[in-house]
């Protein structure tokens, strides 16, 4: 609310003030102002300020301060403290007053746990579908965000991060796309720099690898039956490098026969009428009924995408229907 003139008279002021005992927060809310003009018409008028004992014990100022987030200025419009009182009182309790990062955070945050099963299977889902950011260098809150027309892709982030911070969901738009966006501390720093591929300490462990490629799938993944009815995985998107390096991953444990990549020729071309593409699109594949077995066996241990989890029960059946009347043909 800004500050704009107002017309009260000394009496009124004074009537409100001493007489009926408001604070200055609700006399500006009667004459639809700022509070501090109220405090420069009560030393306009010589009306004294109130003097009363203040009940505001170390135990209550930890509570209000500490544990429910409450700034100085909330505490003296709600509870009647004036601000100078708090910051007095604060420094007579040795409590650490917040910076302007701190005082901004509301809602509890938690460390991240460490597990590194984990921490890949985050950074791949993050590679594929977050958008990461932090305000300032010296920022203690992290932002992640996302805005999907799924409700399992809204579900599983909320999941995902519900335990570490806040997660906000908007309401649906004209498209029924949904925007979330967890608040994280800096634990999660490492979701912060910027790769191309996968880091090496997930590359040399094949448990690390597997969990990162299903963070990944879950973001970017599709498994489904093909218009022959077959069922199939398939992994897209425009980082070629990642895509390469996932490739050579599945052929050295004989999940591929050969490194192939799909590609759509689109950079240039104009999206949704405004946008243009920046890169080519590359898909990744497999589709031999043995290598989806073994691969999904696999990776079936770390995917969390519900729709994806269903997904790849239908094209496990599909294969064993196909198996029970065509035969084992490409099995071996």
């Amino acid at each position: 609310m800004s500050c704009i003139p107002v017309l009260i008279t000394k009496n009124d002021l004074a009537r409100l003030y001493n007489k009926e005992k408001l604070t200055t927060y609700k006399i500006a809310d009667i004459y639809n102002c700022c509070q501090t003009t109220i405090w420069k018409r009560l030393h306009l008028f010589n009306i004294k300020p109130r003097i009363y004992k203040v009940d505001l014990s170390d135990k209550r100022l930890n509570y209000l301060y500490l544990k429910r987030k409450f700034s100085t200025w909330r505490i003296e419009k709600v509870y009647g403290y004036s601000r100078g009182t708090v910051h007095r009182k604060l420094n007579e309790y040795n409590i650490k007053t917040r910076n302007i990062s701190d005082a901004h955070i509301i809602y509890p945050r938690f460390d991240f746990s460490g597990n590194k099963i984990e921490k890949a299977y985050i950074i791949g889902f993050a590679m594929g579908d977050l958008r990461v950011r932090i305000k300032s260098k010296m920022g203690k809150t992290i932002y992640l965000d996302c805005g999907s027309t799924q409700n399992n892709q809204i579900k599983l982030i909320k999941n995902i991060f519900r335990r570490y911070g806040r997660v906000w969901v908007g309401k649906p738009d004209k498209r029924s796309a949904m925007q979330i966006e967890c608040c994280l501390n800096r634990s999660f720093k490492f979701l912060l720099k910027k790769r191309e591929v996968a880091d090496r300490w997930i590359i040399k462990n094949k448990r690390y690898f597997w969990s990162f490629l299903a963070g990944f799938t879950d973001a970017e993944g599709c498994i489904s039956i093909d218009s022959r009815g077959k069922a199939y995985y398939s992994l897209g998107n425009y980082n070629k490098k990642l895509l390469i390096q996932i490739s050579n991953f599945l052929l050295e444990n004989n999940m591929i026969d050969k490194r192939k990549l799909y590609v759509s020729k689109i950079k240039g071309r104009v999206c949704f009428k405004k946008y243009f593409h920046n890169n080519d699109y590359w898909q990744l594949r497999i589709t031999r009924k043995k290598h989806l077995i073994l691969f999904f066996e696999l990776i079936g241990k770390y995917i969390k995408h519900l729709g994806k989890i269903k997904d790849m029960k239908f094209a496990i059946k599909n294969i064993e229907k196909r198996n029970k009347k065509f035969g084992y043909l490409r099995m071996n």
